[in-house]
């Protein structure tokens, strides 16, 4: 791997701080690895092993915006070298990029040269993503190449917008991609809104799930809220906030089916705030590692049983190119 995509490791420490870092825990033990035996005087020993608890991770990156590019490929301090920081902290076992994917075809051979060509990678699109070429990529793109495997599309979406508006489910969760750029009449273009196509689907696809954890994204958030870091507050007013009465019913159907959290981008912040029962993230932007007006990002969620804990990473301040743990949020219990 080119050296940008595999960058020397930053000293880890024992601790999560602002200034400090902290080995993620991407390798799980089941929680349910206990044996029990009963033995008869007529019978043999009998050992029975529990099936272990789900456990796995994924990971969240979010408007890469141009950087993603082949032509940045080499340098320490955009996407792929992004990606090579979410190489070592641990990919987990896939991922979800909220829009603004722009290149999306470079974006997907960048996440293929970094992560590996086998690694399942869910984009959904952005504001930005309406060049023509990425709208082809992304309503062609082959979102579900291990058919039955987990993790495996359960439910494409609307007959608007039925490739870039879908579920899948994996392991104990289930996770919804919703593009919020589609209504009944266009499958691109619209201002960002829960449309009633989208609002619709999204409710029989939330009733048809048994799964213990919900996960939605879409590239809006909600409710904007200031960067964690610098305070910076964007789009406000101008994302699902745009049009409060969709954006609220949006809500009480989240909280209806107890979903975990709706992750989003647009903005470039990061911040993690529970609204009414429901996590609200915005995952920050992966430009690279100092990026305007915020600084790179991508967040690793492991999930573990009934447990659900969020993992924060950076982009340090100057002089280096590395990523630091900035924070640990347990969602669930």
């Amino acid at each position: 791997m080119l050296a940008a995509c595999a960058p020397k490791p930053v000293e880890l420490g024992q601790t999560a701080s602002a200034t400090s870092t902290l080995t993620p825990t991407v390798t799980i033990t089941p929680v349910n690895t206990a044996t029990s035996t009963s033995t008869a005087s007529s019978t043999p020993t009998e050992t029975l092993t529990p099936t272990p608890a789900p456990a796995f991770s994924f990971v969240v990156t979010t408007d890469m915006s141009h950087y993603s590019a082949r032509k940045y490929f080499n340098y320490p301090n955009f996407f792929a070298a992004l990606l090579g920081y979410v190489n070592q902290f641990g990919p987990g076992d896939f991922m979800v990029s909220l829009g603004d994917v722009i290149p999306a075809e470079e974006t997907g051979w960048t996440v293929a040269e970094v992560l590996g060509s086998e690694y399942p990678w869910f984009p959904i699109p952005g504001n930005h993503d309406f060049g023509l070429a990425d709208i082809r990529y992304l309503q062609n793109y082959k979102y579900d190449p291990n058919g039955t495997e987990e993790p495996n599309i359960v439910r494409q979406g609307p007959a608007s917008c039925p490739h870039t508006t879908y579920s899948f489910d994996y392991q104990n969760s289930h996770f919804v991609a919703l593009n919020v750029y589609c209504n009944e009449e266009a499958a691109w273009g619209i201002d960002g809104s829960i449309s009633d196509p989208i609002y619709d689907w999204l409710a029989a696809d939330l009733a048809a799930t048994d799964k213990e954890h919900i996960f939605v994204f879409g590239h809006e958030p909600a409710f904007p809220q200031p960067d964690a870091q610098t305070g910076n507050v964007r789009h406000l007013y101008k994302s699902l906030d745009q049009y409060r009465d969709a954006r609220d019913r949006f809500w009480e159907l989240l909280k209806l089916h107890g979903v975990v959290a709706y992750l989003s981008g647009h903005t470039h912040n990061y911040s993690a705030a529970m609204i009414d029962g429901v996590w609200h993230i915005e995952a920050g932007q992966a430009m690279g590692v100092r990026a305007a007006p915020s600084p790179g990002t991508f967040l690793i969620l492991t999930v573990q049983g009934e447990s659900v804990v969020l993992q924060t990473y950076r982009g340090e301040e100057g002089p280096g190119f590395g990523f630091l743990l900035r924070d640990e949020v347990h969602l669930r219990p």
